[in-house]
């Protein structure tokens, strides 16, 4: 946590001094807000079990190329969690023991969002100016992913099932405010769907086949679970 926090600092503070410069048509600042997070599966092999609370904190990067339109992008830090669930089964000498399993997780990821900003024209006579905003974004997980079954006391670190390779499609909406001709604050709202699985294959501890209701085996499972990650987020931040 704490090197997460240097990082973003060292950012925030090379953000700082480039938008000293002054270079017409860009914009530098930073954001911060909360996320809350949910995983879907695209072939419904795990369940979503609700959404969890994170938190997103990064550098913003803007360029008007037009009065009403800039390229955004910059680095972006997410503290995220999800909690999900799966269907599993084994064959003792016996008998066919099934159960599911319930996993809550979190995870760090590191990304750079390239984004389409719009920006409508001053709201009346307040320096006031609604955006929206399309993308998508490509980042990095941290190795390691803390896991635990859903009840449990501990969480334990892994680096089984979890890509470390994120992509997403993003899309975000707000308001900034000018305080003068260099200083605007914004807040805002964003939702990010990833196209890339969070979640491929299970761990090899888990059942390889499926079975009917007479433990007779029916054939090889895929051990794939497809799972995704969704979020949606409120930023707030300022530009200079």
């Amino acid at each position: 946590m704490k090197k997460n926090l240097f990082i973003v600092g060292l950012l925030m503070a090379m953000s700082l001094s480039v938008s000293a410069q002054g270079y017409k048509g860009f914009a530098f600042g930073f954001k911060l807000g909360p996320n809350f997070g949910w995983t879907g599966s695209t072939t419904g092999a795990a369940v979503s079990e609700g959404a969890r609370t994170g938190f997103d904190v990064g550098v913003v990067a803007e360029y008007y190329f037009a009065n009403n339109y800039a390229i955004v992008s910059g680095v972006n830090v997410g503290f995220l969690g999800g909690h999900y669930s799966f269907d599993n089964a084994w064959m003792d000498t016996t008998n066919l023991v099934t159960y599911s399993v319930d996993r809550v997780y979190k995870s760090t990821v590191y990304e750079i969002p390239l984004m389409l900003k719009m920006v409508t024209n001053e709201l009346g006579s307040l320096p006031l100016r609604a955006y929206a905003e399309v993308g998508g974004g490509i980042g990095l997980a941290a190795k390691k992913v803390k896991v635990k079954d859903d009840g449990a006391e501990n969480w334990t670190t892994t680096n089984k099932e979890f890509s470390n390779l994120r992509a997403s499609l993003k899309i975000g909406a707000g308001a900034q405010y000018s305080l003068d001709e260099t200083t605007r604050i914004f807040a805002g709202v964003y939702f990010s769907h990833d196209f890339i699985n969070m979640i491929n294959y299970i761990s090899p501890d888990y059942c390889g086949n499926y079975y009917d209701a007479e433990g007779n085996k029916i054939g090889a499972r895929d051990l794939k679970l497809n799972v995704l990650q969704n979020r949606i987020g409120i930023e707030v931040g300022v530009l200079f």
